[in-house]
């Protein structure tokens, strides 16, 4: 490696979080340095510290030593800025200058700290700006400060000297000194003798070298040591394409503007022989890297935490309070299941309930853990006290009952079996961590409230990096190539959303599943190009987001423990992710917003507002057979964790009767049990089919609810303990172990266990059979905890859909107005339910405002009358011709008795009246009209109602004067669907229920009944196809479509994938058949064939039978029989056409064998428009041809 191994040290590097400017991946430089020879490098990221923590844990993990360091952006000092104001000029990039600073020690860390994150608190520029006060607070002896590139103020300064030198301009020259000493001074007094370097950097930039001497001559004449660096922004010389590019991203500049600028540059990771070839002339510079690196000495402490102080009364201490405030709340707690129990709620009951709050608060205090506990509890509680809805437990914190009884989980752990130990191990001390679900419309408030309690500089979020992934990389990365838009498109399509058994979508893997895109660029440079650089910097952080749950609290100024930055959406957010924040000591708080209890929440309000209002949610009947009757019966649709297809074809074969049961079917749901035959051994053993065993009868007590069958973790805790004598600590050592699947930790243990076990009287045989046993299903085994608090969840939705369905199905389709598919299923339910939906919230294009006047003045005035009454009640000229069309489109005005074409054509002349009817009143003058009604009159009114109305205006009668062409029904609901994201009023198949009785073996919501019977037709309406690719690289396609009851996604493979699908809103028959899923999985509709519904119908259709009601001797049936007869004689084909004729209690035949039809859409549309009531069509038809 030539003539330096180990003798310099890189102290100014930037990696990918200098975000779109540094492209070194910390791994990658660790393991570059290490082969140089080098034991330690430094990351200089501009204006944070995001990567500090990653960088120290993985160089310590290489014995490399990690130097903590920033390149800060500074303001100008006052004797450069009065420079710079006397000269016109600015440094050059116009915002501030460049300055590395280097921690020498932990003091020099917080320093450092405190210094980047008030660049970004205290200033409001787009990049975080120190200000000299900052840089000067805390002066001592505890950082290097390096003066970085030409853009660091010694430099620019140095520069101005000289120049005015040459130009013979001694006066500006001696200005230009005068601050360039200024600074100096400055420099040293902020950071001590000896600390301030002048950075030697040569990155063959020409202003660059031309200053280099300028400034080594500088620093000798004021003293200052210098030291070289290579200001590297990437690793290898190849990388400076890809560079440019990241750049030309951040800058939203195409790479022809940037190419020419640093053609000849180098920014990459110097190796020994490059440096000494570059930096051999300063022999000097090259040493002092050693010397800064060797007095560079910070060290993370981890394992210590920094919780805020929870506030208890005077002279209390927070272990004191915190076995008070259980033991109170826990009575609290006793005395309502007394209440709920009865008299065998007795006194050995609540000894136990005692006892184990004891146990469990002796391991918490043991542990230093009442603050965590009084905080949780304080802010769950003050949600509480405040109408905030907050979740019954989530994850293994529902085990504590200490948590149960200070209201932080609301599910009694001693009556479910539920292990603390599983939640809080004292045999492996690690951070309690309770998961809270608030109500996602006001979990912001509890945030809030929180803030405010510890203090704003004390709590943050945590942030979090967007990385470049690949599809998203090709469309930056094309932009600044200047590839085409629809060439790049093209590509980021080619890219797909999921492999199987990835959890990110590389380039790699994508070229590997999808072949076009190597045939792509194979044909095209441009694309080979394009995807050459995606490669290169795909998965680099691209920028910064936030946690969606985390907070983080401290006992101080957040400052002074992590680096922090702000924006003005978030508040403070830690510049550490959530490990990095929770490795230095920070606590995280999970604040997570469920739309379910918001749902519950909603349905809760509605029914104390109307049927019931003293309702409890909390204290509903968990063996409501009601409730279990629906869910048996699969029921389910919105029930939260219950609605999925797969779940509910496991519901009806498990028929649930206890609440334990909705427990297990949470757990049991999931790939590895339904794949194992769990599943099916438990139905079999729940219902009776089949023998329920235990392994020992001592095991009877601990397995009985799951039938025999090791479902929960716990139970594998219970095992142990009961059988080998573990504690439930150790035993949660033993269930980790199991998961870990280490074979010389499972030889231990399966030791350890076979020796309890025989000790206390088993067969050792026995012993070592049930340790595989436990193994075996450990690998499936669920946290129970989890599993009984959202089972409660499930239960509460199931038991509000149960009793009060209105309230519970219009709550959940307001949660879910954004979310179309959902929307359609709960208007399909709805439907089954005899339910009519009346939702003006789902209306596109309409603000929530509008809305909420015109339900506000409904409330308070009545309902609207009419048209006339709506105007003069509602300035319509404010609410805005768009928003009326879009209420008339979606039928919000259809009470009125009017078409909606009809009124489409008078919303002009509405609104006008509504205007001047308005500015008359506003004014106190009479409208137009007023006055011709007769007081004495009576007053009329076109609907019920007692409210005058003036119906004299003119603009609307019996034929609006700009009525637009009326459309089809059809078109009606394709603008509904448009409007509504679904359709409400009617759908588009209530237009062809012959054709669906005919051609449909069922309704989509009813498709897992065809499982295993071959193929089969489904009518419906087409929606979407998405394309996919399999492992194997062959095309896949997701369709979807829909009818009135459900959609449907269907599977199509390769060679059944269409060459165009239809329109969107199209009616047809999918051809295909319904298989099980594999390896448990739900079933799948597998399509064959798409046939539009008109081609089907013109197949098999051979004759029509048109049936209708018929005076005898009435002229007007005789019309209304030639007006069919016209119809069919402008759509001439192929079936025949008869009349059967409805006279009274006679029904007559009547051929017609002059006619023959077309039965297309058309043909059936402009029926279905004859004013003719009672009109039918049947078909008479042959077998679907097959394929």
């Amino acid at each position: 490696m030539g003539s330096l191994p180990v003798s310099f040290v890189h102290l100014h590097t930037h990696s990918e979080y200098s975000l779109l400017d540094g492209s070194i991946r910390i791994p990658a430089l660790i393991k570059k340095v290490k082969s140089l020879g080098h034991d330690a490098v430094a990351v200089t990221d501009h204006g944070n510290l995001f990567g500090a923590v990653e960088f120290y844990i993985k160089a310590k993990a290489e014995g490399v030593k990690a130097i903590i360091g920033c390149e800060i952006f500074c303001e100008p000092r006052a004797a450069a800025a009065g420079y710079m104001k006397r000269d016109g000029a600015m440094p050059s990039d116009a915002s501030a200058f460049h300055l590395t600073l280097l921690a020498k020690d932990n003091d020099g860390y917080k320093r450092l700290i405190r210094l980047v994150s008030r660049g970004y608190l205290e200033n409001l520029r787009e990049i975080p700006v120190c200000t000299t006060a900052h840089v000067d607070e805390r002066p001592g002896n505890n950082l290097f400060a390096l003066s970085s590139c030409l853009r660091g103020e010694f430099a620019y300064l140095v520069c101005e000297w000289n120049r005015w030198k040459t130009a013979g301009e001694s006066s500006m020259a001696d200005a230009a000194y005068d601050a360039l000493k200024s600074h100096v001074d400055a420099m040293r007094a902020s950071f001590g003798e000896g600390n301030y370097f002048i950075e030697i950097i040569d990155n063959n930039l020409p202003a660059q070298k031309a200053a280099l001497p300028d400034l080594v001559a500088a620093a000798r004449h004021f003293g200052l040591p210098v030291v070289a660096t290579a200001d590297a922004h990437y690793l290898n010389a190849g990388d400076a394409d890809a560079h440019t590019i990241l750049l030309g991203i951040k800058h939203e500049l195409k790479v022809g503007d940037l190419r020419g600028r640093n053609r000849n540059a180098r920014f990459h990771v110097l190796d020994n022989d490059e440096f000494q070839k570059v930096y051999g002339a300063w022999p000097e510079a090259v040493a002092n890297t050693r010397k800064i690196a060797g007095a560079c000495n910070v060290k993370f402490e981890f394992g210590k935490y920094y919780l805020p102080k929870f506030p208890v009364p005077g002279g209390e201490t927070a272990d004191g309070y915190l076995r008070q405030r259980a033991g109170e709340m826990l009575e609290q707690r006793l005395a309502a299941l007394s209440e709920s129990y009865g008299p065998k709620f007795d006194a050995d009951a609540k000894a136990k309930y005692r006892a184990r709050l004891d146990f469990e608060l002796d391991v918490i205090l043991s542990m230093g853990f009442s603050g965590y506990f009084l905080i949780v509890q304080d802010f769950i509680n003050w949600a509480k006290d405040n109408g905030i809805p907050v979740g019954p437990g989530r994850g293994s914190g529902a085990g504590s009952l200490v948590a149960y009884a200070l209201r932080i989980t609301d599910l009694d752990p001693i009556r479910f079996n539920l292990v603390f130990e599983r939640f809080l191990n004292p045999e492996r001390v690690s951070m309690p961590d309770f998961d809270v679900d608030f109500c996602q419309d006001r979990r912001d408030e509890v945030i809030q409230y929180v803030t405010r309690k510890y203090g704003a500089d004390n709590v943050a979020q945590i942030t979090t990096f967007g990385k470049m992934l690949a599809k998203a990389a090709v469309r930056d990365i094309g932009r600044v190539m200047d590839i085409s838009y629809g060439k790049c498109d093209r590509i980021a399509k080619l890219i797909p959303n999921k492999i199987p058994d990835k959890q990110v979508v590389k380039l790699k893997d994508a070229m590997e599943v999808e072949p076009r895109l190597a045939e792509e660029a194979g044909r095209d440079d441009a694309v080979a190009g394009l995807l050459e650089m995606v490669g290169a910097l795909e998965g680099l952080a691209r920028h910064t987001s936030v946690h969606a749950a985390g907070i983080v609290m401290s006992d101080g100024p957040m400052i002074d423990y992590v680096p922090v930055y702000t924006t003005e959406v978030d508040g403070l957010i830690t510049q550490f992710e959530m490990k990095m924040a929770e490795k230095v000591g920070l606590v995280k708080f999970d604040f997570l917003g469920l739309k379910t209890l918001t749902v519950i929440d909603r349905a809760v309000k509605l029914i104390r507002a109307g049927k019931k209002p003293d309702f409890d949610i909390d204290r509903i009947n968990l063996e409501d057979p009601l409730v279990y009757k629906m869910v048996s019966a699969a029921h389910t649709v919105g029930v939260f964790q219950l609605e999925g297809q797969g779940m509910q074809q496991l519901l009806v074969k498990l028929k649930p009767s206890t609440f334990e049961d909705i427990i297990a079917v949470v757990a049991l749901f999931r790939p590895g049990p339904l794949g194992s035959g769990m599943v099916d051994d438990f139905i079999e053993r729940k219902h009776g089919r089949q023998r329920i065993e235990y392994p020992l009868p001592q095991l009877e007590s601990i397995l009985k609810e799951t039938y025999g069958i090791i479902l929960y973790q716990e139970q594998v805790q219970n095992t142990a303990a009961r059988l080998a004598s573990y504690t439930l600590g150790e035993a949660d050592l033993l269930r980790r172990a199991m998961g870990k699947k280490n074979p010389e930790e499972m030889a231990a243990q399966k030791s350890r266990f076979v020796a309890g076990a025989t000790a206390n009287g088993v067969d050792q045989g026995k012993a070592e059979s049930i340790f595989d046993l436990m193994a075996k299903f450990a690998e499936y085994g669920f946290n129970k905890s989890h599993s009984a608090a959202y089972g409660l969840v499930s239960y509460q939705t199931a038991y509000l859909k149960a009793h009060y369905p209105e309230e519970f199905m219009a709550s959940i389709m307001t949660c879910d107005l954004d979310k179309t598919d959902k929307v359609v299923r709960y208007l399909s339910e709805c439907r089954r339910m005899k339910f009519t939906v009346l939702g003006l919230g789902a209306i596109k294009g309409i603000g929530v405002v509008v809305l909420e006047d015109l339900i506000k003045e409904r409330e308070s005035g009545g309902k609207f009358i009419n048209l006339t009454d709506l105007a003069q009640r509602v300035n319509l000229h404010r609410v805005g011709k768009k928003t009326l069309e879009l209420l008339i489109q979606a039928g919000a005005l259809d009470g009125f008795g009017m078409s909606r074409p009809h009124l489409m054509g008078m919303i002009g002349d509405l609104v006008k009246y509504s205007e001047t009817h308005h500015t008359a009143k506003s004014t106190g003058q009479g409208g137009l009209f007023d006055g011709l009604m007769d007081d004495d009159e009576p007053e009329e009114s076109s609907m019920s109602g007692d409210r005058r109305v003036d119906h004299a205006n003119p603009a609307w009668g019996p034929t609006p004067t700009n009525a637009k062409p009326p459309v089809t029904p059809l078109e009606w609901l394709a603008l509904e669907k448009k409007i509504l994201g679904v359709y409400v009023s009617a759908h588009p198949l209530d237009f062809y229920k012959e054709d669906v009785r005919l051609f449909s073996k069922a309704r989509l919501a009813d498709v897992d009944q065809l499982t295993g019977k071959g193929s089969v037709g489904l009518v419906a309406v087409f929606q979407d196809v998405q394309e996919r690719l399999t492992k194997s690289g062959k095309r896949m396609a997701y369709v979807t479509v829909e009818d009135d009851s459900s959609e449907l996604e269907a599977l199509c493979f390769a060679r059944d994938i269409p060459e165009q699908f239809p329109k969107p809103g199209s009616p047809v028959v999918v051809v295909g058949d319904m298989s099980e899923g594999f390896n448990g999985a739900p079933p799948r509709f597998k399509m064959e064939r798409m046939i539009p519904l008109e081609q089907v119908r013109a197949e098999r259709v051979q004759g029509i039978e048109l049936r209708m009601a018929m005076t005898r001797g009435g002229a007007s049936g005789r019309d209304q029989l030639q007006r069919l007869k016209d119809v069919c004689s402008r759509y001439k084909g192929r079936a025949a056409v008869r009349f059967k004729l409805q006279m009274g209690d006679v029904e007559v035949a009547v051929a017609a064998p002059e006619l023959s039809v077309d039965v297309t859409d058309a043909f059936l549309q402009e029926l279905s428009a004859l004013p003719i009531d009672g009109l039918k069509v049947g078909y008479k038809t042959a077998p679907l041809a097959k394929a």
